[in-house]
Parts: C-alpha cells; sequence; structure tokens
C-alpha cells in the first residue's frame, strides 16, 4: 500500500487528518463498527442486508478514492477480497464479515499512513532546517 499513497494527493492537513481518523478507528471498535455500518447501508443498493461483488466494487472504489489510495480495483482484486472477507461463504457479504475485516485491515492501513505521514513531516523538517 505503501506505494499506493501519494503525499502530493492530499491537501494540506488532509493526510493529518485520515491518519488521526484511522488511529481512532484502530483503537475503537466501538467507531469503527458505527462507519462501517453507515458504509454498509449505503453501498446495499438492493437492501437485502448484504453486498455482493458489485456493491463492494461500488464500496472499495469509494474507499480508495477517498483515502487517496491508488490501485486498480480490477475484477480479478474484487473476487479475491470478497472470497477473503466472506468468511461464512455463503457467497454474500454480511455487516459481521465486513467489520471483522475492516478491524484487521485498518491496522495496516494506518501504518501505511503514519510512515507517509512521517516520511512527509521529515522532509518538511529538513526543508524548514535547510531554509533558516
Amino acid at each position: 500500500i505503501l506505494q499506493m499513497i501519494d503525499p502530493k494527493d492530499f491537501k494540506e492537513g488532509e493526510l493529518q487528518a485520515i491518519t488521526e481518523q484511522l488511529a481512532t478507528f484502530k483503537d475503537s471498535r466501538e467507531d469503527l463498527t458505527e462507519s462501517i455500518t453507515k458504509y454498509f447501508i449505503e453501498f446495499d443498493e438492493d437492501k437485502n442486508g448484504h453486498l455482493d461483488q458489485k456493491e463492494l466494487r461500488h464500496f472499495l472504489t469509494l474507499f480508495f478514492k477517498q483515502f487517496h489510495i491508488h490501485f486498480p480495483v480490477t475484477d480479478e482484486y474484487v473476487d479475491a477480497m470478497f472470497r477473503e472477507i466472506d468468511t461464512n461463504h455463503d457467497n454474500k457479504i454480511q455487516p459481521e464479515e465486513l467489520i471483522e475485516y475492516a478491524s484487521r485491515f485498518v491496522g495496516q492501513l494506518y501504518q501505511q499512513y503514519k510512515t507517509v505521514l512521517d516520511q512527509q513531516n521529515n522532509q518538511a523538517w529538513v526543508t524548514n532546517y535547510l531554509i533558516t
């Protein structure tokens, strides 16, 4: 994911805000569950209580765009993600399955954003130090 996140894609303060939001999700299962539940309701387009592959594709596309992650949402990727999230193998993603996957994924994502943010802050410090 590190190569998929480019600090130049973020408006001032946005990378910091996203990193802080991910930290909150990492540390608070309740906040993560609330957010994922809202996403789930939004992307369950046919309101049948689960996500199919088409709905998962819409979710991933928006999520990657919102978090400035450069990664192609191909059929193969959606299929692989679907199989990984659908832990009971009923060919449907239930809210609990998405929440469980997100709770594992958000920690990894947080570490990647934190690394990029730290690199950005170090570059800013070096630039300011060299200028002054």
